[in-house]
């Protein structure tokens, strides 16, 4: 198997005769975002995304069906051992994420993952311009060096015989002292160079990398292969250094709760207690687990019981901003008054329960280029009586005691930086006025339909749910 496909290909594997509410379960499990539905002998009979599901959900499709129903019966496929470029190539030109690997006889020998061959070969063509800013050969001079040390921004180089082999190493501060020690700067820079500097071979670890610099108190160290050539040059600031900006949130949680009191007489709706813990420590978690450490709270009711549970969120593991409103601003207005990051922001209602992939909806949001991302949930309605049909006068058919289906707003959404910019200051406005208003100016607004646990705390009966599902380990 390649190392840039699944590490176990069982994990994504799905007969045909599997229910699509099975296979849904089956890809959250795997988290590739899709499943290679085989029969038997592993031979490839379609492809299932988590496309293909959020379509059936909206078609209103039995989730008691097949799997292989609505799934890509002929996907786009490849033979085994093709290249990692010559594939990344491929899935770009045909537009996939997913690229099914079959033998001559049509048997599934592994899927490869786009985001998992583009990270790789991004990587690969960083590691090679890394290598080239700071490879220097013995004769380069001190002032080279220090030329090609300031325009790698590395504070170190490698210097290498012309197959790349590991002579030595110059840093910053090597240069400091050659200068304070009256050195030429014309001299060449083996002269001042490490002779034999710590390094590791490669494969290594990043952690076992960062143990090595740490237990010898440096901030380089060269990677080199068997025959001691240099293939990669690691920075401890990099291995200890802070992730990549990632996508804020806002919780909602400034609501009365007028139809839950007595309950919420002296506790605001977000905190009432779910099984163990308040519901918005739940959400929180939840934002935590997939990678939202920024988390603003609007409030307005109660505000200092939210406030003195959770203080600044370091017991809980994120970051917090607390945005009070004196006046109530709807569901959208707050969010003119948080400071973003220039990223998007994941918005939620303060009274839901659900277990929503926040990395899906965000992605989702990506992959549509959406201003806003509304998350909806099936909701269906029976007409207690038989609806007839007509063409003007004439009758043209009845249905008895129909049950229509309609997508309801989830109370979850992801807002584009450039979508909060239009939000007017200090004024009372809704999530749905700035969905009106993106929709007129021709803005695209995109709706993700849930299909994971969902559910909005708005009465007792409600409230006794949310507990009893809790109890059930639903959620």
């Amino acid at each position: 198997m390649n190392s840039h496909s699944l590490t176990d290909l069982n994990e994504v594997i799905c007969t045909p005769e599997l229910t699509i509410k099975e296979a849904m379960l089956q890809l959250d499990r795997a988290g590739t975002r899709a499943l290679a539905v085989c029969s038997e002998g592993m031979q490839l009979q379609g492809l299932l995304t988590d496309g293909d599901i959020r379509r059936a959900v909206m078609n209103q499709t039995s989730l008691d069906a097949p799997c292989v129903s609505i799934a890509t019966r002929k996907p786009v496929v490849s033979v085994e051992g093709i290249p990692h470029a010559d594939a990344l190539r491929l899935m770009t030109e045909q537009d996939i994420e997913h690229l099914p690997l079959v033998d001559a006889d049509g048997r599934l020998v592994d899927l490869l993952l786009r985001s998992r061959l583009a990270v790789a070969a991004e990587h690969t063509w960083k590691l090679e311009q890394r290598l080239r800013s700071v490879i220097v050969s013995p004769e380069a001079t001190i002032a080279e060096v220090l030329r090609q040390m300031n325009t790698a921004g590395t504070g170190a180089v490698v210097v290498c015989s012309a197959e790349r082999r590991l002579l030595g190493t110059v840093t910053d501060g090597d240069v400091r002292r050659a200068v304070l020690k009256g050195t030429q700067m014309n001299a060449s820079c083996d002269t001042i160079a490490a002779r034999e500097p710590r390094s590791v071979r490669h494969p290594v670890t990043a952690r076992s990398a960062l143990v090595t610099m740490q237990q010898h108190d440096i901030n380089h160290l060269p990677v080199v292969d068997e025959a001691g050539r240099v293939v990669d040059f690691l920075l401890r600031r990099e291995l200890v250094g802070e992730a990549p900006v990632a996508p804020s949130a806002v919780i909602m949680a400034g609501g009365q709760g007028q139809r839950l009191r007595p309950l919420t007489e002296d506790t605001p709706k977000p905190m009432l207690p779910v099984g163990d813990r308040p519901l918005l420590e739940r959400t929180i978690e939840q934002l935590r687990s997939a990678g939202i450490k920024q988390v603003a709270l609007t409030t307005h009711y109660l505000s200092e019981r939210i406030v003195e549970h959770f203080g600044s969120g370091e017991a809980h593991g994120i970051h917090l901003n607390y945005c009070e409103e004196t006046h109530p601003l709807g569901t959208a207005g707050g969010l003119k008054q948080i400071e973003g990051n220039g990223q998007p922001i994941v918005v939620i209602n303060g009274d839901i329960l659900c277990a929503v992939s926040y990395e899906g909806i965000l992605a989702y949001h990506r992959h549509h280029a959406a201003a806003l991302t509304v998350g909806v949930r099936p909701y269906a309605v029976t007409v207690p009586y038989g609806v007839v049909e007509s063409n003007e006068e004439r009758v043209t058919g009845i249905k008895e005691k129909p049950t229509l289906t309609y997508f309801v707003n989830a109370g979850i959404y992801v807002i584009d930086p450039s979508a909060r910019d239009l939000i007017p200051d200090g004024q009372r406005f809704d999530m749905t006025d700035l969905m009106e208003l993106l929709i007129n100016t021709g803005r695209t607004v995109v709706s993700f339909p849930i299909t994971e646990y969902w559910l909005d705390i708005g009465t007792p009966k409600d409230y006794q749910r949310a507990n009893e599902d809790a109890r059930a380990g639903m959620i």
